[in-house]
């Protein structure tokens, strides 16, 4: 009870916080999705473009470091950066909705099938000090098995969509981006009102790629990506974006759960189940 009533003055105080930042403004954007969703990549192909339109010389992604300060407005800390470069006011969290969210002008779910999401999201946590410290002591030994892990987690991924889906002004779909991020990101900017230079889109996309993505990471020490920065996190937060994977991560019984669960998995995320 008194965790519960403490995040409702959190989010009490960050309301009112954000309140008096964006209500003068119509250039606030929030991106949100489960974590593990495609988010940073996303970003990556956001502010790519946006530093290419400012320089289009540029031969290269930015960093993780650089990316979190171009972004640095993260609503589930409550902060309230005003951006440079004649940037938007671009907000992220994977916080499920809340008041908060009612006052940016627009908003963009992305997602990524549950399977998938939820394997990476083991694999992140899991790769801690202390693995899966956000969840109850008593099922962190549990959780330990990915397959628990994907089961016991499956609801909360489910009533995050089922939510989100119902707060989006646009919706992005992990599968579309891997298939055609150059039209997903034309998608993006058309929606947002920026100005659409399609050679800067394809250098984007081309700079935002898992294998450059990946290669700077270890290029600049910075293979933490969006992890924390502290050593608590020991794996390697860009991973392989591929889609699939967890038909050879998942026994076959967490999967026929899982797609039991979301019947819309099939139609939403075609050829990765037979």
């Amino acid at each position: 009870m008194i965790e519960y009533l403490k995040d409702k003055y959190y989010w009490f105080k960050t309301y009112n916080k954000l309140n008096l930042l964006l209500k003068e403004r119509e250039d606030s954007i929030l991106l949100f999705g489960y974590p593990k969703s495609g988010n940073t990549w996303f970003r990556f192909l956001i502010y790519n473009y946006l530093n290419l339109q400012n320089n289009p010389d540029l031969k290269s992604t930015i960093s993780f470091d650089a990316l979190n300060i171009q972004q640095n407005n993260v609503m589930d800390r409550g902060t309230v950066f005003l951006p440079e470069n004649n940037f938007p006011l671009f907000y992220r969290t994977h916080k499920m909705y809340n008041r908060a969210y009612t006052l940016f002008n627009k908003k963009i779910f992305i997602h990524r099938n549950p399977l998938d999401t939820l394997v990476s999201a083991y694999y992140f946590y899991k790769n801690r000090d202390i693995p899966f410290s956000d969840d109850p002591k008593n099922l962190r030994d549990k959780l330990m098995d990915i397959d628990f892990y994907v089961c016991y987690k499956i609801d909360f991924w489910i009533k995050y969509f089922r939510v989100s889906l119902e707060n989006m002004d646009i919706v992005i779909n992990y599968s579309d981006l891997k298939n055609d991020a150059e039209k997903e990101l034309i998608k993006t900017v058309n929606f947002l009102g920026w100005k659409l230079d399609n050679n800067l889109i394809r250098k984007s996309v081309g700079f935002s790629s898992f294998d450059k993505v990946k290669k700077m990471g270890k290029e600049k020490n910075q293979k933490y990506g969006n992890g924390p920065k502290n050593g608590k996190f020991k794996g390697e937060f860009t991973r392989s974006g591929v889609e699939g994977q967890f038909n050879s991560e998942l026994k076959k019984e967490t999967i026929d759960l899982v797609l039991k669960k979301f019947p819309k998995f099939k139609n939403l995320y075609p050829n990765l189940v037979e």
